[in-house]
């Protein structure tokens, strides 16, 4: 009996400086950019690509940042549209071999801030395969804080169908037409025009031409279809210069037929009839 009770009074012993042991400290969460969609770090040039910093748990599980924290994107640039008419030089990034990207501070059209925040364009998809494009964020407010980086794909945009296009740039799509005409010659009296009404709205310019007439952008070769997909969300063209009211803002407008908006393929589409628009 007594062997037993000595027995037990170790056995309690031992568990009681068990339970008094530390637990072993759990992972600190790591920072990882991620898209806002949920789907993977991949686009095609033309698109627009909402991303975020989440925190990474030890189970793989991820979070969103705590309230009070900061990201600032660092890589690639920001830049800073140009005023409406300007003639300054362009703050597009040079085009290279590699894919090109660039997040997009559209100063002339305050109403869009809340729409680029966050926002990736994908200008050019560059000219070797599989190309990348380094995207990182400075994150503050916060543990941890740091530097996160990430690679994002970017592959060439997909080829245009000029039929699909007709459909989506007249009023039974996205209505382009209801500004720069049926076949994208610009309103009434373009390029001479002083002004013209929408919705009930007088502008003092025309509307300008964007088909494949001379001088307008569909025949304009420093245009192309990725930068005319951005030029519809950003409401920026292709030199960096804000595009003014009533453009609208395509990047979250729906397209009356879907209910989503115009996607890359849908611009693709558009831009691929206004190519063969010429008078």
């Amino acid at each position: 009996m007594k062997h037993s009770v000595r027995l037990l009074s170790l056995t309690l012993g031992v568990c009681a400086a068990c339970s008094s042991a530390p637990a072993a400290p759990s992972a600190a969460p790591e920072l990882a950019i991620v898209t806002a969609s949920g789907g993977p770090l991949q686009a095609v040039a033309g698109d627009a690509i909402a991303l975020k910093v989440v925190q990474v748990m030890a189970d793989g599980s991820t979070h969103d940042l705590p309230k009070g924290a900061s990201v600032e994107w660092t890589s690639p640039d920001t830049i800073a549209t140009l005023p409406p008419m300007s003639t300054a030089p362009s703050p597009l990034p040079a085009i290279g071999a590699q894919p090109t990207a660039a997040w997009i501070d559209n100063t002339g059209r305050p109403d869009l801030a809340t729409d680029l925040a966050n926002t990736l364009f994908a200008l050019d998809p560059g000219t070797e395969q599989n190309g990348t494009v380094q995207v990182s964020a400075t994150v503050s407010g916060m543990t941890p804080a740091g530097t996160v980086v990430a690679s994002v794909g970017i592959d060439p945009t997909p080829a245009g169908v000029w039929t699909r296009g007709a459909t989506l740039y007249g009023s039974a799509g996205a209505n382009c037409a209801g500004c720069h005409g049926p076949t994208g010659h610009g309103s009434a009296g373009a390029p001479e025009a002083t002004s013209y009404t929408m919705a009930g709205t007088a502008y003092p310019f025309p509307a300008p031409g964007i088909n494949a007439e001379p001088g307008n952008a569909a025949s304009d070769p420093a245009w192309n279809a990725p930068l005319f997909a951005v030029a519809a969300r950003a409401d920026m063209d292709n030199l960096g210069v804000t595009l003014r009211l009533p453009m609208p803002d395509s990047l979250t407008t729906p397209n009356p037929t879907t209910g989503e908006p115009l996607s890359t393929q849908d611009l693709a589409d558009i831009y691929a009839f206004l190519k063969t628009q010429t008078h």
